[in-house]
């Protein structure tokens, strides 16, 4: 009986030993006997890796991937509620391997005077994305004064006098630059042009004269 209770003992205290109390913090991780993929390998935003050929750690979707919650019926409005799966200048802003495009895609349908309504709602929609997904940074005009600059961060681009075409835009928002990460794994592909619409437009406001008082 004697023997019992202390292999009895020894056990609590092996078991303790192992998993630790519950609630306490420890710097090491902690042992686990079915990990059921609590920790996986990952790489940042941006970081190099040299397990694939081209060095970027970051992937682009497998072709013809579609979100989870989404069933593409062919449709345009239905695309462009996606998250881009395509090597199309409405997906990528390239017209080629290398070449940036310039202007709004032909999908979006905003040419012509009878579409002065889809218009409207297109640059509204750039506005509140923006409006939570850029302002912290380059401000709510686009001047690269935001929010966070104000807590010391800096380097912020002036959207206001970028130089960048549509197309570049584009693919800045979707896959980052510099020290902007990306934004497009939540921003579906009507959203991102509509951004850089929004975007454009603040350029176009500077552009505009000042009014001159009669002589």
């Amino acid at each position: 009986m004697r023997y019992f209770f202390l292999i009895y003992a020894f056990l609590i205290v092996l078991v303790i030993s192992i998993f630790g109390f519950r609630g306490d913090k420890f710097s090491k991780t902690p042992i686990r006997i079915f990990p059921d993929m609590d920790e996986m390998d990952f790489v940042s935003y941006q970081a190099e890796d040299h397990f694939f050929k081209d060095g970027m750690g970051s992937r682009k979707p497998v072709a013809n991937t579609i979100p989870a919650g989404h069933k593409l019926d062919g449709s345009v409005a239905t695309e462009l509620q996606g998250y881009g799966n395509k090597s199309t200048y409405l997906h990528t802003g390239f017209i080629n391997a290398t070449n940036y495009g310039k202007g709004l895609p032909a999908e979006l349908d905003l040419k012509g005077h009878k579409k002065k309504a889809n218009q409207t709602a297109f640059l509204t929609r750039g506005k509140e994305v923006y409006g939570y997904k850029c302002a912290a940074c380059h401000g709510a005009s686009g001047d690269g004064n935001g929010v966070v600059v104000k807590h010391g961060f800096k380097g912020i681009s002036n959207l206001r006098t970028s130089t960048l075409v549509e197309g570049a835009m584009y693919d800045t928002l979707v896959n980052g630059r510099g020290k902007m990460g990306q934004q497009g794994s939540d921003v579906t592909l009507y959203d991102r042009w509509a951004v850089v619409a929004y975007v454009k437009l603040l350029q176009a406001s500077d552009k505009i004269d000042a009014p001159k008082a009669d002589k």
